[in-house]
């Protein structure tokens, strides 16, 4: 029997963000529906599929940097292939809702494009942008952080206890805006850990007992307290209990999935889930965007059919949207020629 390593998540990548997406725009139909069923997948699956996205951002990192450490390389590919669709998007979004159908005119759209609303209001409708960006920022300090290998897991711990402690004490003093940012700060400790496995998956290094002991426990932990939040009414003590038990149950999500993928290798199902997972940042944009501005011009999102509906014109979009970023991203990236010398 083969030892099993992190290499298997770096196979599946495709697949897994394909998955991760799907689970995302379901997540978002059920915070809405009244369903029973709505309750279950929310206790079961929640939004497990950001923390599954952010994971895999963190290691397709390392992987690019590793390969051309060049920061200037890294930083032109990685803002293109994220600021123009968020441009496009954004700039629609807020210039339909803020301008068009909310009256606020433009200087309120220029605060929504900017992330303004987010840190000072909480419109997180684009927070993961947001949060992405920032990532963006601190990612070589974290790609030499873990590059070597040594002491990876000490240094982990480390990092993510003051990430923890700085949301507690933003919690504390400063609780109106950090119930703004929440959402953003509770997600950071995944992209780190995508990081952290990276270095795992780049180096091919086995999957030791430790992994499942963290993810078994950790997610049974988020399910545990997830199905006292969205069933017996129960409400956890903290919130970040759920957020970074759902980030460990990504983990364990992760992997299984992975050797479910590998063993079923259904070339059907790897298509279905590429083909998602090769749009998923720009999917994430337009049906939040949509969903937001459907309810406003009098078709909520809780209604299944309209749901669907505005899922299957995301798609569409996105589709062209993906084209697009595309060849915007080539051009914009490419090396110049060099010229023979005649």
């Amino acid at each position: 029997m083969e030892t099993l390593t992190y290499s298997v998540l770096s196979k599946r990548r495709n697949d897994l963000f394909g998955i991760s997406i799907v689970s995302i725009v379901i997540f978002h139909y059920c915070l809405l529906s009244k369903l029973a069923a709505a309750k279950v997948y929310i206790a079961l699956v929640g939004s497990v599929g950001v923390p599954i996205f952010l994971i895999l951002s963190g290691m397709g990192l390392f992987f690019s940097m590793s390969r051309n450490p060049s920061l200037k390389d890294f930083y032109k590919k990685r803002l293109v292939r994220v600021l123009i669709p968020y441009a496009i998007v954004s700039v629609v979004h807020f210039l339909v809702r803020y301008v068009i159908i909310e009256g606020k005119g433009f200087v309120a759209f220029l605060k929504g494009v900017f992330f303004v609303d987010f840190f000072t209001k909480g419109d997180s409708q684009f927070w993961f942008i947001a949060l992405v960006l920032i990532m963006y920022v601190f990612f070589p300090l974290l790609f030499k952080l873990f590059k070597s290998g040594k002491y990876n897991f000490l240094k982990l711990c480390i990092l993510l206890a003051a990430v923890v402690a700085c949301n507690f004490l933003l919690m504390k003093f400063v609780p109106k805006f950090y119930g703004n940012i929440e959402v953003m700060l509770t997600r950071i400790p995944s992209f780190i850990i995508g990081v952290y496995i990276g270095e795992k998956v780049y180096n091919k290094r086995p999957v030791q007992w430790p992994y499942w002991v963290i993810a078994l426990i950790g997610g049974g932990a988020f399910i545990y307290f997830a199905l006292m939040r969205n069933v017996a009414g129960v409400k956890p003590p903290t919130s970040l209990l759920i957020r970074y038990g759902e980030t460990l149950y990504a983990l364990l999500l992760m992997l299984v999935l992975s050797i479910v993928l590998e063993a079923v290798n259904s070339k059907g199902l790897s298509k279905v889930c590429a083909f998602f997972g090769g749009m998923s940042l720009e999917l994430y944009m337009v049906h939040v965007s949509l969903r937001s501005i459907m309810g406003l011009i009098g078709f909520p999102a809780s209604n299944a059919l309209y749901y669907a509906i505005m899922v299957a014109v995301a798609i569409g979009i996105c589709f062209g949207l993906q084209k697009f970023d595309n060849f915007a991203t080539k051009k914009l990236t490419a090396k110049p020629k060099k010229v023979a010398n005649s």
